[in-house]
């Protein structure tokens, strides 16, 4: 059930060089196939990062796995700083995924054999992943654009103080609503933008203008506007940057896409009991149930679903109910083994409605005995293989078990 998420804080090009390229020569040159020139050729491509807690040599070490293959890590150094949000947000069931230029030629300079360098656009740990929940009702983010200033932010430091973080600004979820202003001969149509329900400043009437049509079609789906911000500044200034897509620059695919929102959603990173405001560190995921013909964007995988529960087989005999252990495929879209799938019989009686179980909250990864125990939430990523130093599984070892909060 993992889906993948687009870190936020990209910037539209890779500038972190990853280490260990010439242990993964053979994955690189894969990537080309027979676009492949020796005399030096690149490519850009989603990356995913792999935090690798059972990593002997580093238990910070993050994995850069392009199509499937490894290509490399993350520096040591850097590693360290990532590893605890990527490891939240891998627990969570998501793959961080960055944009990444690869880049690979044969014979290169005095160097013989293949040579490959990736680079990866990765922001600044504490904005990789919003700081807040996204709206709890119908909605849609808009498309990531170039920077919009919010004004009137100097009007609301009490909505804004609690989002200020020690490294001086992180990312929030905020959502866009029309307004209407009274001038003093004349009304106009603003857009006030909130975070967590509450107002901390309007965009100009030009840059309203910009947003507004997107924000009416929305509307019209019965959708809030959301949108990615930044939260800059100190407790005498404090600043609010929208980071949007303008409405004409909006595919028509994304404006084809209406009705209920996606099945899983990042809601942020932290939280605090005692405020109720999020903190640095932890990530949270909230998972919307699933609506029978509800539209799922492309690449998000199905929840698992109990099917066939007091469904009439021939001659009025129940059905078996059959769970897969991690939806239609399992762990990073291989298929199931026979140990992850558990079925359920039923009786030989007339089939009888009787009470529907709970959906389940997820699949839990368990490990055979003798192996060391993962962090709490731990999934295999792509490509992932057991230490041979380890004892082998039992042939019928249930690697994938179901649980229920």
């Amino acid at each position: 059930m993992d889906v993948p998420f687009e870190l936020w804080g990209q910037r539209g090009w890779p500038g972190v060089d990853i280490v260990g390229e010439s242990h993964y020569a053979d994955a690189i040159r894969d990537l080309f196939g027979g676009e492949f020139r020796s005399e030096g050729c690149e490519l850009t491509a989603a990356a995913q990062l792999v935090p690798e807690p059972w990593n002997r040599h580093d238990r910070n070490a993050v994995g850069v796995w392009v199509a499937g293959r490894q290509v490399g890590y993350l520096p040591r150094e850097q590693a360290g700083r990532y590893a605890p949000v990527l490891s939240e947000l891998v627990a969570q069931g998501w793959v961080p995924q960055v944009s990444a230029r690869v880049w690979a030629a044969a014979d290169y300079g005095d160097r013989p054999g293949l040579t490959g360098s990736v680079r990866i656009d990765l922001a600044e740990p504490h904005l990789i992943a919003p700081a807040n929940r996204a709206p709890g009702a119908a909605h849609r983010v808009l498309p990531a654009g170039n920077a919009i200033q919010v004004a009137g932010e100097e009007e609301h430091l009490d909505a804004l103080l609690p989002w200020l973080r020690e490294e001086g600004e992180c990312w929030v979820h905020v959502t866009l609503h029309e307004v209407h202003e009274q001038l003093a001969r004349s009304t106009r149509e603003l857009i006030e933008v909130r975070l967590e329900g509450v107002e901390v400043g309007r965009l100009s009437p030009r840059m309203s203008g910009e947003l507004l049509p997107a924000v009416r079609h929305l509307a019209g789906n019965r959708q809030l506007t959301a949108a990615r911000a930044v939260v800059r500044g100190n407790r005498i200034k404090v600043e609010v940057v929208v980071h949007a897509a303008r409405a004409h620059e909006l595919a028509d695919s994304w404006l084809a896409v209406s009705g209920s929102p996606p099945d899983v959603t990042v809601v942020g990173v932290g939280g605090s009991a005692a405020t109720g405001r999020p903190e640095a560190g932890t990530v949270t995921v909230e998972r919307a149930a699933a609506r029978e013909g509800a539209d799922r964007p492309a690449g998000v995988a199905t929840p698992v679903l109990i099917t066939g529960a007091g469904a009439a087989g021939p001659a009025g005999v129940a059905t078996p109910v059959v769970i897969p252990g991690a939806g239609a495929a399992g762990p990073a879209g291989h298929a199931p083994s026979p140990a992850a799938t558990t079925v359920l019989a039923a009786p030989d009686v007339p089939a009888r409605h009787g009470v529907i179980p709970p959906r389940p909250a997820g699949v839990r990864f368990v490990v055979p005995p003798g192996w060391p125990q993962p962090p709490d939430g731990w999934t295999p990523p792509a490509g992932w293989r057991p230490d041979p130093a380890w004892p082998p599984a039992p042939a019928d070892w249930q690697w994938w078990v179901l649980f229920w909060q």
